[in-house]
Order: structure tokens, then C-alpha cells, then sequence
């Protein structure tokens, strides 16, 4: 299967209509250490994650720093996932995914290029059953930049050295999404600028045209054709 997740949404509206055009995970950035232009507060967050539940799709917060202020989030806006995007260690994502785990809620852990032994550091979080991990060819510290396209050399070494799913993220767009799933082989994307009309806001259009692009390839693997 090929799973989409569209990142950063902070409005209701988008909520449901990526929900309607078949987005898998559905990510809200709460919460973040450095500035973001997606960032909302906790309580927003879990009222546009109830719109996501009982629908087809998972809700996922993206956030990051102090375990206990992460599980606090956690626990008040109950999403399905909590990727942790910030410099989170071995440690302290057991901790927060230990403290999860009775709640049912799984962890995604980013990786960024200047990670330490990298794909080392990748079996690592898998070994603490994570439920995936994301590499992103950004760093915390330019995040709010956007850009930095995808890096498939370094996605496959990663794939290679993880036992979990690894999220493809970076600079994906409805025109490349096809071909850097063909060439990654990647189960799961990640977009957020790719489309969107500006910060925060989606772009129906966009996210209509990604997912007739990648109409072939989710039929196929789903075994439509």
C-alpha cells in the first residue's frame, strides 16, 4: 500500500476536504520549540483532530522538546500518532512512547541529515518499536525556510537499515510525488508545502492532482490492477 500524509493543516475546512480526497494521516504541528508558521496550541488541535476521528483517515501531531510537555499535548489532543521532529534521544522517545503505548497512540521519529551515524541511529528508534520513522533533509533550525527536496540516496540507506516503515518527506509536489515513489519505493509521503497556497492553508487543486497522480500506483499496490 501507499499511505499520504498532509502536514501542518490548521484549518477545519482543509481538515475535511483532505479527508474527502483520501489522505491517510493528517499531521497538526503543536506545540514546537522553533518557529513554525503552522504551529497551533493544543487546544486547537484537538478540536481539528475530532474531525478526523471516526473517518477514514489518522490524526498525528508533529512536536517536539520536553517529554513531559510532549505527553501532556498528547494526552490532551488524542491523535493516533506523535511524530517527534525535534532532537528527542533513544531515551527519551522510549519514555514518551512507554508513557503512549496504554493509550494506543504510536510514535513516528524524524531523523534529520546531521543525525550522528544515521543509519545506526535509525535501527536504534527501531528497536524501541516505533511505529515509523520520517527522514527529513531539513533541519530543525531552517524548518520554517521550506524547500529541501527529497534525498532518495540517503531515504534508501535508511530503508535499508530500519525494520519499520520510513516516511519519504521533502519538497514533494503533485508534479514529483509519482516518480519519487517509484524510485524511493517508499509506503508512506509526507507533504506540506507541496500543497499548499500559503502557510497553513491547503490547496484543494493540488491535493486533487497528487492523488491522481498516484492513482496508479495506490491501485496497483492495493491490487486493483
Amino acid at each position: 500500500m501507499l499511505k499520504v500524509k498532509i502536514c501542518g493543516l490548521m484549518r477545519e475546512d482543509d481538515v475535511r476536504m483532505c479527508i474527502t480526497h483520501g489522505t491517510d494521516i493528517i499531521g497538526f504541528v503543536v506545540g514546537y520549540p522553533k518557529y513554525v508558521p503552522w504551529d497551533i496550541d493544543a487546544q486547537k488541535a484537538k478540536k481539528l483532530i475530532s474531525l478526523v476521528k471516526g473517518s477514514s483517515a489518522a490524526g498525528c501531531i508533529v512536536t517536539g522538546g520536553a517529554p513531559e510537555k510532549i505527553i501532556e499535548t498528547a494526552l490532551e489532543t488524542e491523535p493516533d500518532y506523535v511524530q517527534l521532529h525535534y532532537g528527542e534521544s533513544l531515551e527519551d522517545t522510549a519514555y514518551i512512547a512507554n508513557k503512549l503505548k496504554p493509550c494506543g497512540i504510536k510514535i513516528i521519529k524524524t531523523l534529520f541529515p546531521d543525525t550522528p551515524n544515521l543509519e545506526k541511529t535509525a535501527a536504534e528508534f527501531c528497536k524501541l518499536g516505533v511505529y515509523a520513522l520520517l527522514f527529513d533533509p531539513r533541519t530543525p533550525e531552517n524548518a520554517a525556510a521550506g524547500g529541501g527536496g527529497a534525498d532518495i540516496s540517503v531515504y534508501t540507506k535508511l530503508k535499508a537499515a530500519a525494520d519499520r516503515p520510513v516516511i519519504l518527506a521533502g519538497g514533494i509536489t503533485p508534479e514529483n510525488a509519482a516518480e519519487l515513489v517509484c524510485k524511493s519505493g517508499a509506503c508512506i509521503i509526507d507533504l506540506m508545502t507541496g500543497v499548499e497556497s500559503r502557510p497553513g492553508v491547503k490547496d484543494e487543486k493540488k491535493v486533487k492532482s497528487l492523488f491522481k497522480a498516484l492513482e496508479n500506483i495506490k491501485n496497483e499496490r492495493s491490487g486493483k490492477i
